[in-house]
């Protein structure tokens, strides 16, 4: 079940419920909107704090000073200006989205309920309503009805691996691991970056030792499409997770020629994203490999062999100060 949860931990529930931020008009909220997204809540704040004041405070900017309040912790002058919002506008469906995720965080299901079903009212269209509404069955413990929430939730989002993912999280979170099995499965097919995020997910914690999500965390299934450029280099230097040079080379080079990169490390293999998707394993012979995949329309195939070509290069060199 989920635990009472106060300050910034509040913002990560609010994750889990697929809010639908609003635009914030006018330039001073759009500002501060710009600067809680950097995470300047502070900065925010004051900002905000000029407009929401009064008798004709501004409800958009009340919304807003709420959750700036949320993120430095001050979790009880958040709740006055988030009830101060909605009562000057109720038809703010963020806002009911954010108090229903602060009554979850304190294990109100009852008035979080509530919360979700005015934003559904707000927006009947919005296809996170069944996941929000879900969310609350499954703390309440009415399993039946959240999984078919759930279901509906999936059926509009089939192809969408943060549907899959939220679905999963939720059911973790909530103590049903092995029901969080088969959407996470299905949301790491989809996009396989999902699976990084789930090795750093606190919710699923109670799942490390099990065998299939174990099986999830160690298992490379992407296959890159016919069209898709390849290419791959063997290095004298192994790949090892305890010995992290081969890796360290891929990275560094990446890094010099300022490309952009989001690394997964097991003990067989490790991938790379920047520009291209790259692989580091061994070979049938224990020499270390490194492979590359990118779309066939992210490089004409003459930029594809320049790119591939230099990169494998820098490799060397990178390796060569390493002692491999």
């Amino acid at each position: 079940m989920a635990r009472a949860l106060l300050g910034p931990a509040l913002i990560g529930l609010l994750l889990l419920v697929a809010p639908a931020w609003a635009q914030a008009p006018g330039e001073v909220l759009a500002r501060a909107q710009e600067l809680l997204d950097g995470g300047r809540a502070e900065e925010a704040i004051a900002l905000l704090e000029p407009l929401a004041r009064g008798r004709r405070a501004d409800p958009q900017a009340l919304l807003l000073l709420s959750t700036g309040r949320f993120m430095t912790g001050d979790v009880e002058r958040g709740r006055r200006d988030l009830d101060r919002a909605l009562e000057l506008d109720p038809g703010l469906r963020q806002g009911w989205l954010n108090r229903a995720a602060l009554d979850l965080s304190e294990q109100r299901y009852a008035e979080a309920l509530a919360a979700f079903e005015r934003a559904r009212e707000l927006d009947p269209a919005a296809p996170e309503n069944d996941l929000n509404v879900g969310v609350v069955k499954l703390l309440q413990g009415d399993l039946e009805a959240a999984t078919r929430l759930f279901g509906a939730y999936l059926a509009r989002l089939p192809a969408a691996a943060e549907a899959h993912y939220l679905v999963a999280t939720n059911y973790a979170m909530a103590g049903y691991t092995g029901l969080a099995l088969q959407p996470l499965g299905r949301a790491i097919a989809l996009d396989e970056r999902v699976r990084l995020r789930a090795r750093t997910d606190p919710n699923f914690s109670a799942l490390a030792s099990h065998p299939r999500f174990q099986e999830l965390l160690a298992t490379d299934g992407y296959r890159p499409p016919p069209e898709a450029h390849r290419a791959e280099r063997r290095y004298e230097m192994a790949y090892s997770d305890s010995d992290g040079r081969l890796l360290e080379a891929v990275v560094d080079a990446l890094r010099l020629a300022g490309r952009h990169r989001l690394v997964e490390v097991t003990a067989d293999w490790a991938l790379v994203w920047a520009d291209m998707r790259i692989k580091i394993t061994n070979d049938a012979e224990g020499k270390g490999l490194v492979s590359l995949s990118a779309p066939a329309g992210a490089f004409t195939p003459a930029a594809w062999q320049e790119r591939s070509e230099a990169f494998f290069r820098q490799v060397a060199v990178q390796l060569t100060t390493r002692g491999g």
